[in-house]
């Protein structure tokens, strides 16, 4: 009997044609100071690990967890001063651009992107099938939104979101705001504000949600909350978004461990605070730093974490002796528009902060 010859390629959609799509590159070298992808580890692990135990004693794995996170909602309103309708939670905030996308898109339409930016945005555009209108910011140092230029090169009903982040990833400076609500409020359709970083910036937009119905702000907790590994996202905007967003949620879609740990991260206020403040003063100080080295030039951030461009070598051969030859993991962002020649490194600890410094050297005066 002759064996049938199936063509799976053509049973599914496949819009990376199996180059990988979001996934990234493994580490195969020992990494004892991870600083690339803005993970929080200043949060205090043993505040972390008490929680936890905490939840542990209070949770039912057996049991479902409540639906849409409810309880988490009403916590996060209260701290917002909304109504608790305008929050939905997702698992993690790459759910929730992928929510901002499916709310909004369809074959045909497009989602606008100003890059450099968070490449997750095109890539959960691509999945569902939607297409790019592309800008792009001013050159470095100052990364600015043309504001007027984007307006005017917008189509109506045919681009139909738009992904502002603000304090941007990963250039990590933070938008005019009178620039951001002027793009809000002309622009014809929805637009998603990524705040992932504000707690890092000089602003939030969260009061403007009540001028603009058209606007969405996306939060994480997986920076400053030190949960990157729960996946916890949410939204907050106008009621009538949220409830469409939340119709799209599939059920149970955040964990019971992940949700009781939120609920209790978010109240520890004197934690957060502190973090925050040590973070915002170990980036400022990071960043005097590196502008006392020739070869290279940082740019001012208002996030936890600081780009900057090489000058004289090449950003991976940077890259790649840091790991190697001592352990520490930076970021690489030379593939993203504007950002060639740019390197990434998160704010963590001083004493991590002091050894990236010291390797960072170390390895330019060996090249």
């Amino acid at each position: 009997m002759q064996e049938k010859k199936i063509d799976l390629s053509g049973m599914v959609n496949d819009p990376f044609q199996g180059k990988g799509g979001f996934m990234p590159a493994k580490i195969k070298e020992k990494v004892t100071v991870r600083i690339g992808l803005n993970e929080n580890l200043a949060f205090p692990e043993e505040v972390i690990k008490e929680l936890m135990k905490q939840v542990a004693a209070k949770i039912d794995p057996r049991i479902y967890p409540e639906d849409y996170c409810e309880s988490l909602c009403e916590i996060i309103a209260e701290k917002y001063t909304l109504n608790s309708n305008q929050v939905v939670i997702g698992n993690g905030g790459d759910k929730i651009i992928d929510l901002m996308v499916r709310l909004t898109i369809v074959a045909g339409q497009n989602a606008v992107i100003i890059n450099p930016t968070y490449p997750m945005y095109e890539h959960a555009a691509k999945v569902q099938g939607g297409g790019m209108t592309e800008f792009l910011l001013t050159p470095a140092p100052e990364f600015d939104l043309d504001t007027d230029y984007i307006l005017s090169n917008i189509t109506p009903k045919k681009d139909r979101l738009l992904f502002l982040c603000s304090p941007n990833n990963p250039t990590g400076n933070q938008f005019d705001e009178g620039k951001l609500r002027k793009l809000i409020a002309e622009f014809p359709g929805i637009v998603a504000l990524d705040e992932t970083y504000s707690n890092f910036g000089q602003y939030s937009l969260v009061k403007a949600l009540d001028d603009y119905p058209n606007l969405i702000i996306m939060k994480s907790m997986s920076k400053l909350f030190g949960m990157a590994g729960m996946r916890i996202g949410y939204a907050l905007g106008d009621e009538f978004l949220i409830s469409r967003i939340k119709e799209l949620l599939p059920a149970f879609n955040v964990n019971v461990a992940s949700l009781e740990l939120a609920k209790a991260v978010i109240q520890e206020n004197k934690v957060l605070t502190d973090l925050t403040n040590g973070i915002i003063s170990e980036r400022e100080r990071i960043f005097l730093e590196l502008q006392k080295i020739a070869e290279i030039t940082p740019y001012k951030s208002f996030t936890n974490f600081i780009m900057f461009k090489i000058k004289d070598y090449q950003a991976d051969e940077i890259q790649n002796n840091l790991l190697k030859n001592t352990g520490v993991l930076i970021r690489n962002m030379s593939a993203v528009p504007l950002c060639e020649n740019c390197l990434r490194m998160t704010i963590t600890s001083k004493e991590n902060n002091n050894k990236f410094l010291i390797a960072l050297k170390d390895t330019i005066n060996i090249l």
